[in-house]
């Protein structure tokens, strides 16, 4: 049983240095302004519901104010990348208050399972982005390789 638990501690000290690795790539990913990757620094950080529902991996992000052509989504490296730009709708003049944020906005998920990155849908609607990201099951990540003997 002392195997056990040391197997346990270690197991959970893994999860516990992805979890770190997640949150330093996700911290500076958006700074490196890389040619691949969503340039610039975020200004706003908008809010997501993720839910599994079993087949799919749903992401509905908020972008109250964003325009559908100011969004960008895309999947590499194992991540949901979804990034934009929400303009100032403001009226020319000197703002008396300004509460809402305004600039560029980034977001990356790491995937918490396999996913069928070909399946990867999204629909924008009433100021709501959803993507739909289909789970791979298990029995498509892998096959049977025969090996051949050779003289």
């Amino acid at each position: 049983m002392a195997g056990s638990g040391m197997k346990d501690f270690l197991e959970e000290l893994k999860a516990m240095k992805e979890r770190m690795d997640d949150l330093f790539t996700s911290s500076f990913d958006a700074e490196k302004g890389e040619k691949d990757e969503p340039q610039g620094s975020a200004n706003w950080v908008p809010m997501c519901d993720i839910v599994d529902s079993g087949k799919d991996l749903v992401y509905s992000i908020d972008l109250p104010g964003v325009m559908e052509h100011d969004i960008q989504v895309e999947c590499k490296d194992n991540r949901l990348w979804v990034s934009g730009l929400r303009k100032s709708d403001l009226p020319e003049g000197e703002a008396f208050r300004v509460e809402r944020s305004m600039g560029a906005f980034s977001r990356v998920f790491k995937f918490p399972c396999p996913v069928d990155e070909d399946g990867i849908q999204a629909e924008f609607k009433k100021g709501v982005l959803r993507v739909s990201v289909p789970k791979s099951s298990p029995g498509c990540r892998s096959h049977r390789i025969e090996v051949h003997e050779v003289e």
